[in-house]
């Protein structure tokens, strides 16, 4: 496999897109320059959710065994995985993104297992922390919660923390060397395109996440293991049209500095995997015709559950 890179921007309205626990869930910002930030782990939950959803936990890595919390030797152990490469066989979430899984050994005298090294799987597909385009707005709303007590009902005060309006930017890569460490293949790429978007529209449902939904995705492949473009998003423009962000309406969204970085690259651009939302099309398409015939739209319509027993 060889390299490729990923930018993937979403909008996020009345909503808190990533609260941090250490203030009061408060949506993350930039203090400086009131930027929204969300972390590359609250993203990569989106997809694992979407296929514990659809699939089962068996699949995922990073995830609970029947709702439950488990130490990942349990979680091994129940799906008797017995080796690090079954591991890799078995859940896409490690090929993907990599993990560090603990492993046990048996001594030499042939006793009882004990607590070997970890093995650390390097993900392929790494992202960055997101980032908004442009400044955001903060809102607070004040939440007051009923308990039932021994005898008596009492109350709790909460802060209700969201964003008004979010256009926020992620910038991935694929590593084709990490590639082959993990056994990952073309298709598991594949399923992190079409299931990525499809958990952005689906998994934020919840009452701090609606609002949330994909704008753009693009996945370029290249035709070697020693290319890289760079983060992506920075050929992204954004202008900001008033002084008070509501919606997409107060921005102006410009791509015509991508696409001239894709023309100049054409060379090493094998195939760009793309969906865009209906909104943002008139403002990608300088985005497609630089990339001419090489654009495949999405999603492919790829057969998930195969793909994940495709090394079993």
């Amino acid at each position: 496999m060889n390299n490729g890179e990923i930018l993937l921007i979403y909008e996020a309205e009345n909503c808190n897109p990533n609260g941090d626990p250490m203030a009061e869930n408060r949506p993350r910002v930039d203090l400086k320059t009131m930027t929204n930030i969300v972390t590359d782990v609250r993203l990569k939950r989106f997809f694992r959710d979407m296929i514990i959803s659809d699939y089962g936990e068996e699949w995922i890595y990073v995830s609970t065994v029947s709702g439950k919390h488990v130490t990942a030797e349990e979680k091994l152990m129940g799906l008797k995985i017995q080796t690090p490469e079954d591991v890799l066989r078995r859940m896409i979430d490690v090929r993907l993104f990599g993990a560090m899984i603990p492993w046990k050994r048996r001594r030499k005298d042939g006793g009882k297992e004990e607590r070997g090294e970890s093995i650390s799987f390097t993900g392929p597909v790494q992202f960055t922390y997101g980032f908004s385009f442009h400044r955001v707005a903060l809102q607070a709303n004040g939440l007051t919660n009923l308990l039932s007590g021994a005898k008596e009902g009492f109350s709790t005060i909460g802060i209700d923390w969201k964003v008004k309006y979010s256009l926020i930017g992620f910038y991935g890569t694929v590593s084709g060397r990490n590639a082959a460490r993990t056994m990952l293949g073309e298709e598991d790429l594949m399923v992190l395109d079409d299931v990525l978007w499809k958990a952005l529209m689906i998994q934020t449902k919840t009452r701090s996440k609606v609002g949330e939904a994909p704008c753009l995705y693009i996945r370029l492949r290249y035709n070697s293991r020693d290319v890289f473009l760079g983060d992506l998003r920075r050929y992204v423009r954004v202008r900001e049209k008033s002084e008070y962000i509501s919606g997409p309406q107060d921005l102006e969204v410009d791509f015509s500095e991508l696409a001239e970085l894709f023309r100049r690259n054409a060379n090493v651009i094998e195939r760009a995997f793309v969906n865009v939302c209906d909104w943002m099309k008139p403002a990608v398409k300088p985005v497609l015709d630089s990339l001419g015939g090489k654009v495949e739209m999405l999603p492919h319509g790829v057969d998930v559950g195969q793909v994940l027993r495709r090394l079993l």
